[in-house]
């Protein structure tokens, strides 16, 4: 997909994701992007962060492990993972948001979007993060502050690192991404999964 992509209409962000995704040949998009692909069936099955969703080729139709409909957040970035995915390997190397092609030029809108919500949410309360994102299959890794990584997509790790604060210093965080993060999405859509993983986390009580 080359076309510039834009949330403020979902409407025609999911439409032109449907479209260049009918395109594809599943069997391989599923292979680029660690999915798996039912050929009879004709859907491929991937899991969203603590959830597993199936996409219906060619339409596109993303749906639950029980059938439910996804949210159209969800079902446009699904789309846009299987779109962009191009098999790259990741290189267990971490860039901040305005390292992505063009992040630079979103930095300050992403932090407010991303990075406040989620010190807000566990700024305070260093114990309740890690037990939250191992909740749902995150992993601590050695950073500096306490950095755990989140699998969102097969291939679309996020780090969340989070550095308490104490009666002098005040609590500060950041979020990111594998360097091989444009292989598999396109910016803004690294703008809005953070605040979708961060929702979830919230649920788990410290």
């Amino acid at each position: 997909m080359t076309k510039k992509r834009s949330f403020m209409n979902l409407d025609v962000t999911q439409q032109e994701a449907e479209n260049s995704f009918s395109s594809l040949d599943p069997a391989q998009a599923a292979e680029k992007a660690g999915a798996d692909y039912d050929k009879t069936k004709k859907i491929i099955t991937l899991p969203f962060i603590n959830e597993e969703y199936r996409v219906e080729h060619p339409s596109g139709i993303v749906t639950t492990s029980d059938d439910s409909p996804a949210s159209q957040y969800l079902t446009i970035i699904i789309l846009h993972y299987l779109v962009t995915a191009d098999g790259t390997s990741l290189t267990g190397r971490w860039i901040a948001y305005r390292h992505l092609p063009g992040g630079d030029i979103y930095n300050e809108p992403f932090k407010k979007r991303a990075i406040y919500p989620f010190l807000k949410t566990f700024g305070e309360n260093s114990e309740q993060f890690r037990k939250a994102a191992a909740a749902i299959g995150g992993f601590e890794v050695s950073m500096s502050g306490i950095s755990m990584v989140i699998p969102v997509l097969p291939r679309v790790p996020i780090c969340f690192v989070l550095w308490p604060g104490d009666e002098e210093i005040q609590s500060s965080a950041n979020i990111l991404f594998d360097e091989a993060a444009a292989s598999y999405l396109p910016t803004e859509d690294y703008a809005h999964l953070p605040a979708i993983v961060n929702g979830v986390m919230k649920k788990y009580p410290g």
